[in-house]
């Protein structure tokens, strides 16, 4: 499903959105990026169609969010973001058939869709528990199932690693992996993007508003960055051009430290990286893994303006 946004603009009191034109393609993840206030939750509100009144267009699969027939293209979104669920007395099978209902999951798929979803997120010991009572992470996963249990073919997830710790945040992250490959569209609005990174395939960047970016993890010219701390002096030189025939890029050499900056996009990068320092009998005293955050990518854009 392909989503194109055409010179939309949101005007609030003190502020304004847009205007916006921009692509997302699909078969792809793309992810949503920028600061409190940047106008990520506006854009996506506007595209789910919670938010209907705004200049411009917003036409999804064809689709315009203008029509009066709009909400139909619904049948097709699934969208995620956190709900309390502290004022539902009721257990989350009772609660998920109630949804499928509303979903417009077919009847005669209803049972083995809730079973599979609820064993999937770990939740099947606990289906005949209230759902007042269950945990934050309980609840986001809830909230979870809520979104994959339409297997829609646009899926947009509104922060979806908040109240999960690292198993289900790889577990969803591998979820994602094989939707794209069943040529889903995927949107993902996230504060920490060093989580979920390596599996973005386009980024879109909002500041105060405006768009600053849209395009490839390519053409953004960000990287998976680590910095090597190397026990022994070495040849900088060298290392450096046997980096480049491997087209791995190096960037600062710390002499105080005996460390060195790197960039890697693949795993094979990694293991002949290994095994020139095995090689060369320069052993390791650490490696650390650089975050990639908005300071990083506003780092990277700044780089790409420098070089055109």
């Amino acid at each position: 499903m392909e989503i194109n946004i055409r010179k939309f603009v949101k005007k609030f009191k003190a502020n304004q959105i847009g205007e916006l034109n921009l692509d997302i393609n699909s078969n792809k993840i793309t992810a949503i990026l920028g600061s409190s206030g940047s106008g990520k939750s506006v854009l996506i509100n506007s595209i789910i169609g919670s938010i209907r009144k705004f200049k411009g267009n917003i036409i999804i699969n064809g689709t315009s969010r203008k029509k009066f027939t709009h909400y139909k293209i619904n049948k097709l979104i699934s969208f995620y973001t956190q709900t309390d669920f502290s004022l539902y007395s009721v257990n989350v099978v009772f609660f998920l058939r109630t949804m499928c209902i509303v979903l417009g999951i077919k009847k005669r798929e209803r049972e083995q869709k809730i079973e599979y979803w609820l064993k999937f997120f770990d939740l099947w010991d606990a289906r005949k528990k209230s759902i007042s009572k269950f945990s934050w992470g309980m609840k986001n996963r809830l909230n979870l199932i809520l979104c994959f249990i339409k297997e829609a073919q646009l899926i947009i997830m509104d922060e979806p690693g908040a109240n999960l710790d690292s198993y289900w945040r790889n577990k969803i992250k591998n979820l994602l992996i094989d939707y794209k490959k069943q040529g889903k569209t995927i949107i993902i609005t996230v504060h920490n993007i060093d989580e979920i990174s390596d599996i973005i395939d386009e980024y879109i960047i909002l500041e105060g508003g405006k768009k600053i970016f849209a395009g490839t993890k390519e053409k953004l010219n960000i990287y998976s960055k680590y910095k090597l701390f190397i026990k022994d002096l070495f040849d900088v030189q060298k290392f450096r051009e046997f980096l480049l025939e491997e087209d791995i890029m190096s960037f600062k050499y710390d002499n105080d430290e005996n460390s060195l900056v790197i960039a890697v996009d693949n795993y094979r990068q990694i293991n002949y990286l290994f095994l020139y320092l095995i090689k060369n009998n320069l052993p390791l005293n650490n490696l650390i893994k650089l975050p990639i955050n908005m300071e990083s990518i506003h780092k990277a854009l700044e780089n790409n303006e420098l070089n055109k």
